[in-house]
């Protein structure tokens, strides 16, 4: 009786939980309960009120989150099947039937869902529209949609600074024309909007990995800098997705060499192929056949390309990557350290203050904080 009365009231406490915001785990993230209980909530607000788009819209997020900590959990697919009954012709349902489909669980048709969604844009979008649409933009391979979508992203003023400011430094510290492969929305969107918004590092491309699987992705970009597409195997396994990955890489390697670059944000995996030629500039990974003294172009990363300023006093609260990546800083630069208090100590003060700040100014854990600080030490 006691176990079925602590169940009733842990039942109870779910049902009354607020309903609050979902936002993705690259602005907050939350753990596995979390979005369970939002799930809940949102779902009675949506049952209650069935043409609210935004409690459709939080019932999907927290139910996609779910499927995060569970790979088999289909609530997410529940919810748009849900939503279909109820807002058939929304921009939400859209929005979020696209998602569920180009997720790999076949809800339907994904480029009908995102076009349909595209034709319907509401005038006041948020992170998950303009992250979500840019995205599918630039694998679809169309440049001119896409960069009006980075340009009204970067303009709407939401986006993360900090995310902003380190993807700044990371193209700051390549050469011209230089190419840059990099992985997950926190390392290729904002550089896009730097490019369409900012109007700055135009000269550099962008590659992502995870979209060359796209037929549409990949002709639009062997297309742009000027090579044909090698010949693919027609894929039955993991193993003949990663060999394609790997064959297109290797074609870009092939013709531009030193002008390609790495992100440390990249998979091991990814660079494991070229990791012996692969030389750490900074914030970047630099491809070269020949051995080369990459260390002296670190310090002139810092010395004269990287804009660090930032870290020292955070002006608001920041996304959870964005502290992420703040924490980087210390983690790629340090080795920089030693040569600086040998050969100029003013230079070695001024790197450690930047370094200690921008970890000590996030939230992370005192011992993950205390962890990270050790390597400066």
């Amino acid at each position: 009786m006691v176990c079925i009365t602590a169940l009733s009231l842990a039942i109870g406490a779910m049902a009354q939980t607020k309903a609050v915001k979902v936002e993705s785990p690259i602005v907050t993230e939350k753990d596995f309960v979390w979005y369970v209980e939002q799930k809940n909530a949102w779902k009675e607000v949506a049952r209650q009120h069935p043409q609210d788009e935004t409690a459709w819209l939080n019932y999907y997020n927290a139910a996609r989150y779910m499927a995060w900590y569970n790979e088999e959990d289909t609530t997410a697919r529940q919810a748009v099947r849900e939503m279909e009954a109820a807002i058939p012709r929304s921009y939400t349902f859209n929005y979020c039937a696209y998602r569920e489909s180009s997720s790999g669980k076949g809800y339907g048709n994904a480029y009908a869902y995102a076009e349909a969604a595209l034709a319907n844009l509401p005038d006041d979008m948020q992170f998950f529209d303009y992250d979500n649409w840019v995205c599918y933009l630039a694998m679809q391979g169309d440049e001119g949609r896409m960069s009006q979508m980075a340009k009204r992203y970067f303009d709407s003023g939401i986006y993360s600074e900090a995310v902003l400011r380190y993807n700044f430094n990371e193209l700051a510290g390549m050469d011209e024309g230089g190419i840059i492969i990099a992985n997950g929305d926190a390392a290729i969107i904002p550089k896009w909007l730097i490019q369409e918004g900012m109007n700055m590092h135009r000269d550099k491309t962008v590659v992502c990995p995870s979209f060359l699987v796209l037929k549409e992705y990949r002709e639009w970009l062997f297309r742009k800098l000027g090579l044909e597409l090698p010949a693919l195997k027609e894929p039955q396994s993991a193993e003949d997705y990663n060999a394609n990955e790997q064959t297109l890489l290797q074609a870009i390697i092939d013709r531009y060499g030193s002008k390609v670059y790495f992100s440390s944000t990249v998979l091991q995996q990814t660079m494991e192929p070229w990791k012996q030629n692969l030389y750490n500039e900074g914030l970047v990974l630099r491809y070269s056949k020949k051995a080369y003294d990459n260390l002296a172009m670190k310090r002139r990363n810092v010395e004269e390309r990287y804009m660090m300023e930032y870290l020292l006093v955070p002006f608001r609260p920041d996304w959870t990557t964005g502290q992420r990546l703040t924490v980087n800083y210390a983690v790629l630069l340090a080795d920089l350290l030693p040569y600086y208090a040998k050969h100029d100590p003013k230079r070695y003060e001024w790197l450690m203050r930047l370094l200690v700040s921008g970890v000590t100014n996030t939230s992370l854990s005192e011992e993950r904080k205390q962890e990270i600080l050790q390597l400066l030490m």
